[in-house]
């Protein structure tokens, strides 16, 4: 059996979608999984953009950021994927994704394979976020029963009340033990409903100081050790454009320029500029913002909060604001 033969064969018993594509995103192949899997959307077909079915930014800044790793790799090394999340182009399915070249020609558009596993019964009442909701109904009940015999009997007993007001403390406590419960949840489904991508610090600050330095904002990294970092890479873009964009706004000759460093617990990016100052309030504001281009519409707050990142204003010393946006550390990459 001849590799191509061979391909088809795998590619076919495969439970995941699979689609191979030219490097202008043509579809080339892709197996029966895939094709049950978009049925939902259209047909699939040969010589069709794979933008047609799934939404294109996050493959495009998969692909960039592939090329950019494989552009920095020895000979020798294994050709590595990016494992990413990207939804249908009605975003009515989420997809998880691992992307790879085919054939890997430095310096020339490449033709690559994605594979493509559902993640939408994530949304279903059967998972675990769902199951958290459900527990609060029974303790809301039984403080809208505590409240309504306050306010029908007021001239209860004072056992009856004594009764009443233990279930109130009672179920309060319960309520709050559901919302920590709730809380818990929703932190770990957004943790792998998004995916992160696991980058050495060093990778990650190349890829966004070139993607910056694109966008005519001048790029400094301080040297420092390199470590492992959880990152929403096409989210961290989305909103370092969105802030890009915010500061520019009001400063048409701002000096934007971004800092990138490693601290002990923290990879930082620091945006600086000369001009008005972005107040805490302003700040807390700008994270209800709905993103263009995200997956699901989501908002400034929720892609920090899926990377467990953070991000305050203050003023420096030298008349310069900064904006500073801080992602945890996984742990020590090796060099």
């Amino acid at each position: 059996m001849d590799q191509g033969a061979l391909f088809k064969t795998v590619l076919h018993v495969m439970k995941d979608g699979v689609i191979a594509c030219q490097p202008d995103a043509t579809i080339t192949l892709f197996n029966q999984a895939a094709e049950d899997l978009f049925a939902r959307t259209r047909p699939l077909h040969r010589g069709k953009s794979l933008y047609d079915f799934c939404c294109q930014p996050p493959v495009e800044h998969a692909l960039s950021l592939l090329q950019y790793q494989l552009d920095r790799k020895s000979q020798t090394e294994e050709p590595p994927c990016v494992q990413f999340t990207t939804a249908s182009v009605g975003q009515d399915q989420f997809f998880r994704c691992r992307l790879s070249f085919l054939d890997y020609m430095p310096q020339t558009a490449n033709s690559f394979v994605i594979i493509f596993e559902d993640i939408s019964a994530w949304y279903t009442p059967g998972n675990p976020l769902f199951q958290k909701i459900e527990s609060f109904r029974a303790p809301m009940a039984n403080l809208r029963a505590a409240v309504e015999n306050f306010t029908e009997y007021p001239e209860m007993s004072p056992v009856m009340r004594s009764a009443f007001e233990n279930v109130l403390v009672q179920e309060s406590l319960h309520l709050t033990a559901a919302f920590n419960g709730l809380a818990r949840s929703c932190k770990d489904l957004m943790h792998t409903q998004n995916q992160l991508t696991e980058l050495p610090s060093d990778i990650l600050f190349g890829y966004v100081a070139r993607h910056l330095q694109a966008k005519r904002v001048a790029v400094k990294e301080l040297p420092g050790k390199a470590f492992i970092v959880g990152v929403d890479l096409h989210g961290l873009l989305l909103v370092l454009d969105y802030l890009r964009k915010r500061i520019l706004a009001t400063e048409n000759n701002s000096g934007l320029s971004c800092t990138m460093e490693t601290g002990d617990q923290f990879v930082y990016f620091d945006l600086i500029w000369s001009g008005e100052f972005i107040t805490t309030g302003e700040v807390k504001t700008l994270l209800e913002t709905k993103l263009e281009y995200s997956l699901g519409e989501m908002t400034i707050d929720s892609i920090l909060h899926a990377m467990d990142a953070d991000i305050w204003s203050r003023q420096l010393n030298n008349s310069q604001n900064t904006i500073r946006l801080a992602i945890p550390i996984g742990g020590m990459a090796e060099k």
